[in-house]
């Protein structure tokens, strides 16, 4: 089956919001499915503030929907920094906000992306007048989630796929703001996606796509329990058929040891030996003692409870008895960096911080640590994880959800037969951390030669973007399938 042409539908995009799964995702995958020669067209709010960094749109259709009397204008531009297609819809009375985060502001805010939403529903059933139809709809995000609904209500034979990047249930508008719409009944009364008069977008999604993904194989298991799931995990568990795990790529332009000039010397998988160069840089930039020798852990990521780095608190005093350093890049929480900040005093040449986001130090991180410590069990921080892969710097990293389908544990087996690329725990375990962390350093000081083969090993996974690509293509083929079969 080929396909010609699919709807990315997204409401993040950058630079007009910060980098965030979504927006991670709305600015990798599409330019990566175009260099596979598929048609791939990306369509976000008209934000004004977008436009002024667009720059250059033409006016491509005017076009009316249910509940406005003004039309909507969709514009066309280029996502940034690539050649895919950008459509802007600038739908009246929408999207011109201000960043106020009260109660009121988040209930016009829903309205705006439920208008949003009814704009996608209409380009993908031909009625915004363009020269082209799409076969898919991707929608990315709650902000997207009514479109497989609006879609599946009016017997659309265009396929859906609702990417999941975390569940949430909390997005919703009031149905009442949607009664112009000539909605059937069937959506209107439909219990499973309605609370109290109030429509979920993500329950909308999850009940009506054709198809859903999430961040990896791993996560999208435990979306389907209570612990994960944050209330979708029962629609979510009449859905794992069709519930799929991709991992997001990363940029290989842009994080690519051998190219890295933020290093101290590029190095690649044959000259891994360069690597210590960038781990004595990022000793004197820390003002650590230079020691080649010995094991130097570094940690990226907001200093907080969300993210773990209490657990790693509690054992610094146990750690300080072994041969290492560690590093800690990142803002924080008060209470944390107190406690940092006496630990880097008592233990000056082991342990050090800057409690900031640096790009330069994040690279020297990445680059020049042996070990990159992941305390967090959230999917953002596998990205960070990867990264180190590529750069030969051994993970240690919480057994679950992209993170645990990004890492191979070393034990017997794995080192046996080559596949290990670094050091599970389990977060659930308050001694996992200690135990964990105990084996990579004794093993690392150990077993120098095998250390080496596990971070070459890593070195040689393939987590780009053209992969990610490659399975988005496959399943939208797929999606088209069960839309075709379930005659919807």
């Amino acid at each position: 089956m080929n396909i010609h042409n699919v709807l990315f539908a997204t409401s993040e995009i950058a630079p007009h919001q910060p980098i965030s799964r979504i927006t991670d995702m709305t600015m990798q995958l599409p330019p990566a499915i175009k260099t596979l020669r598929r048609h791939i067209y990306v369509v976000v709010p008209a934000y004004p503030a977008l436009l002024t960094t667009i720059g250059s749109s033409t006016l491509l259709s005017e076009f009316k929907i249910n509940g406005l009397d003004a039309p909507v204008s969709l514009l066309e531009g280029k996502l940034p920094g690539s050649s895919v297609k950008l459509l802007l819809a600038d739908i009246p009375g929408s999207f011109d906000l201000t960043n106020d985060t009260d109660k009121t502001a988040e209930i016009s805010n829903n309205e705006c992306f439920a208008r949003f939403c009814q704009v996608i529903a209409a380009i993908a059933q031909g009625e915004a007048n363009l020269s082209w139809q799409p076969q898919l709809v991707h929608c990315n995000g709650w902000q997207t989630g009514l479109v497989p609904a609006l879609l599946a209500h009016r017997e659309s034979q265009v396929a859906t796929l609702f990417t999941l990047h975390q569940p949430d249930k909390r997005q919703h508008t009031a149905l009442k703001q949607m009664t112009q719409w000539g909605l059937p009944s069937s959506f209107t009364a439909d219990s499973s996606i309605i609370t109290e008069d109030q429509l979920c977008f993500a329950k909308a999604a999850v009940r009506y796509a054709d198809s859903l993904s999430t961040t990896s194989s791993t996560y999208a298991k435990e979306i389907c329990t209570n612990t994960f799931g944050c209330g979708l995990e029962h629609l979510l568990q009449q859905r794992q058929q069709q519930l799929f795990g991709i991992l997001h790529g990363i940029n290989y332009q842009q994080w690519n040891p051998a190219k890295d000039k933020l290093l101290a010397r590029s190095y690649n998988s044959h000259t891994l030996d360069d690597k210590v160069l960038s781990k004595l840089a990022l000793q004197r930039a820390f003002n650590l003692p230079p020691r080649e020798k010995c094991c130097l852990i570094g940690i990226i990521g907001d200093l907080s409870s969300e993210n773990g780095v209490n657990r790693l608190l509690d054992i610094v005093p146990q750690l300080m008895q072994q041969e290492l350093q560690i590093i800690l890049l990142g803002k924080g929480e008060m209470p944390h960096i107190s406690r940092l900040r006496d630990l880097c005093l008592n233990h000056s040449e082991k342990i050090a911080a800057h409690i900031r986001e640096d790009n330069r130090l994040s690279h020297l991180i990445i680059g020049g640590a042996d070990i990159y410590l992941t305390l967090s069990h959230l999917a953002p921080y596998a990205t960070h994880t990867r990264l180190a892969l590529r750069y030969g710097t051994v993970p240690v990293v919480n057994n679950s959800g992209a993170l645990a389908d990004s890492v191979i544990d070393t034990n017997a087996e794995t080192l046996a037969n080559n596949t290990a690329s670094g050091f599970l725990l389990d977060l659930s375990n308050d001694s996992s951390l200690l135990s964990t962390l105990n084996r990579a350093i004794t093993f690392y000081q150990q077993h120098p030669k095998e250390w080496k083969k596990i971070a070459i090993h890593g070195m040689q996974q393939d987590f780009s973007w053209r992969k990610t690509a490659k399975q988005y293509i496959d399943l939208y083929k797929k999606t088209i399938e069960i839309r075709g079969n379930t005659g919807k």
